[in-house]
């Protein structure tokens, strides 16, 4: 509800009086407006123009700027980035603490993305890992973890934890995952099985213990997501298995609806609705093939139920 729409409904209740009413919408529609998010995204946007940037540069002009050279330019743009960030870095705190600078935040972001870029360009022009195509998202997943608590980056945190889902992925079936579904073979669904679970006791755990708090639902986004994916992909590619993915899967979104009940998150709630949905519209599908009518009948039935459902739940 707007500001005039609230002054007009205290007024005509008698409990402010027309002079009352004129002061305070005077001071509310004088009051200065916070652009504070929308330089944040602009900001953020540049980073991502600027990394987009510099790779087109290494794919295009790699033969005239020379490998030297380009290693030499990021290296050092990376480390300021990095002694940036270091010099304007705000007291280490379990709770939320905040750099000294206004750009100490995306100086580390931008480092980290510049880091990722020299790595990626360091393994493909001198393979400097080898055959070891794990220690690529491994390494850069154990720093970007550590920095993200060291400096307190939710960004960051999501990028490391990415590159932790992503070396699960690598480092059990390096080949599989590069020309196939990674999650069509069991081995790789049960370790991302494992490393959701693991991830998302250890941001309970660490919550409990007040530890960086405001990474939980970050953490658990994340986690969650890749733990839901996984049990619909079992569902999908394991037809032996139904029942214990079924299971699985209900217990999940059960558990993910009720967090999100304790704790007034609607992106839990909607994220149990939408993968308890596909689960379920699969196992129909499967079991019991319905026709033409049907079929029609089912998705109309079932999108005004899930819509109904969760805006009844945008409140919680």
């Amino acid at each position: 509800m707007s500001p005039e729409r609230v002054l007009q409904e205290l007024a005509d209740r008698g409990l402010l009086d027309e002079k009352q009413r004129t002061v305070i919408q005077s001071v509310e529609s004088q009051k200065p407006f916070s652009v504070h998010w929308e330089l944040r995204s602009v900001l953020y946007v540049g980073i991502l123009l600027f990394t987009t940037g510099a790779g087109w540069l290494i794919y295009k002009y790699i033969d005239r700027i020379g490998h030297n050279l380009l290693i030499m330019a990021l290296s050092v743009l990376c480390a300021g980035c990095f002694a940036f960030a270091v010099r304007f870095r705000g007291p280490f705190s379990y709770a939320r603490s905040h750099s000294r600078s206004p750009f100490g935040d995306y100086a580390l972001l931008l480092g980290c993305l510049l880091f990722l870029t020299l790595e990626g360009y360091l393994q493909y022009q001198y393979t400097i890992f080898g055959t070891r195509y794990g220690l690529v998202t491994f390494l850069p997943a154990l720093l970007f973890l550590a920095l993200a608590y060291g400096f307190d980056h939710r960004g960051v945190l999501a990028m490391g934890l990415t590159a932790l889902i992503s070396w699960i992925g690598v480092t059990v079936r390096p080949l599989e995952f590069y020309f196939k579904g990674n999650l069509k073979d069991m081995t790789v669904l049960l370790s991302a099985l494992a490393l959701s679970l693991g991830l998302m006791v250890g941001a309970l755990v660490l919550d409990r213990q007040r530890i960086k708090q405001h990474f939980t639902v970050t953490t658990l986004s994340i986690a969650g997501n890749l733990l839901l994916v996984a049990l619909l992909a079992g569902l999908f590619n394991f037809v032996e298995y139904h029942l214990w993915f079924t299971l699985a899967l209900a217990g999940t979104c059960v558990a993910f609806d009720w967090y999100a009940r304790q704790n007034h998150s609607f992106l839990f709630l909607l994220m149990s609705t939408l993968y308890g949905y596909i689960g379920v519209t699969y196992l129909v599908f499967h079991y019991l093939h319905l026709r033409d009518e049907a079929t029609y009948l089912y998705w109309i039935i079932t999108g005004i139920g899930i819509t109904i459902y969760l805006s009844n739940s945008r409140s919680i």
